[in-house]
């Protein structure tokens, strides 16, 4: 199915249809570093409702309301939103899912400005806030999909490259098949797509910091690190200065070969992807820092991911990264 993307390159989302009888579609991001789905249903009375399609159960003959289970979740970057829990049937890339448990969103907060009005978390099942089943982890044990995977392609908003999401499988005509490396998840992973990270390669200079991991994430748009491997980072960068915000500035002009390595393999960022124009001649690197949980643990977003084609491999536990064509 065709994604879109907030601009330029932000977040990545797509329709997905709720109910029967009167179908809705709606936009709905796709995070695979959550668990949770939920929607803005018609009583969502906050600010960052106004304006936007929202969900009404009244025109839905498949919804089924969970009696005195409420819907509270919340991000890493702060966003958080509480309903109603519900089943209906909901649509993704033209495959039915029956009795989909989600969340009805009455409340959201402020900064939750995009134009997608709800979320599809599609880490494991374990990842979920509210106890839900995923809607691909739904489709895997229906026996709904050839295989029990999902793959994107993310385009990049410079290139006017389109994204997609392919749903039992991968798209083999987006990427090329002798460059496919999978690599298996931690054993300690918390339901989330996390890998182990090699290396990571700063204008040639290895960093080899041991035993690092990353958490496969296209509901981030940065590559997030502790502060301490951040400081490591941009040591490599002479002209790097530390924003104290999260962010370090970069002269715009300045391009750097940047490298990840998963399972012995090399994957380049490119020098657009790293190097981010956020207001005029204003410029910071897309390796950010904040507190992910862990000394050890990185969050890996957008900033990497449309570099490659990537292959959510859930039975086999992997994911898979290929050279683009």
């Amino acid at each position: 199915m065709p994604v879109n993307q907030e601009e330029p390159d932000i977040a990545y989302f797509g329709q997905i249809t709720f109910g029967t009888g009167t179908p809705q579609n709606f936009d709905i991001q796709f995070d695979t570093g959550s668990g949770d789905l939920f929607v803005f249903g018609k009583n969502c009375g906050s600010p960052a409702c106004e304006d936007k399609p929202k969900y009404d159960s009244g025109l839905d003959t498949s919804f089924t309301p969970i009696d005195g289970k409420d819907f509270e979740v919340e991000y890493a970057d702060g966003t958080g939103a509480t309903g109603d829990s519900a089943k209906t049937t909901i649509v993704i890339a033209g495959i039915p899912v029956d009795t989909q448990e989600f969340g009805v969103v009455n409340e959201i907060t402020d900064d939750f400005e995009h134009p997608y009005v709800g979320i599809m978390g599609m880490a494991f099942s374990d990842a979920s806030q509210n106890e839900q089943t995923t809607p691909i982890t739904n489709l895997i044990n229906n026996n709904q999909l050839d295989n029990p995977q999902f793959s994107f392609k993310l385009g990049r908003d410079a290139d006017q490259s389109p994204s997609e999401l392919t749903v039992g499988g991968s798209n083999p005509d987006r990427y090329h098949a002798d460059t496919l490396t999978f690599t298996h998840l931690v054993d300690d992973n918390g339901g989330q797509w996390e890998i182990p990270i090699d290396n990571c390669v700063v204008d040639g200079e290895e960093l080899n910091l041991e035993g690092r991991t990353g958490l496969i994430d296209t509901g981030s748009t940065r590559i997030i690190m502790p502060p301490d491997d951040a400081d490591t980072f941009y040591a490599a960068i002479p002209t790097a200065i530390d924003n104290e915000d999260g962010t370090y500035a970069l002269p715009c002009e300045e391009q750097h070969e940047i490298s990840l390595v998963f399972s012995g393999k090399t994957w380049n960022i490119d020098p657009r992807d790293f190097t981010v124009e956020i207001d005029e001649d204003d410029c910071i690197g897309s390796v950010v820092y904040a507190d992910t949980g862990s000394d050890t643990e990185w969050h890996i977003g957008s900033a990497f991911l449309k570099n490659v084609y990537t292959i959510f491999d859930q039975g086999n536990r992997q994911v898979g990264f290929a050279q683009l064509t």
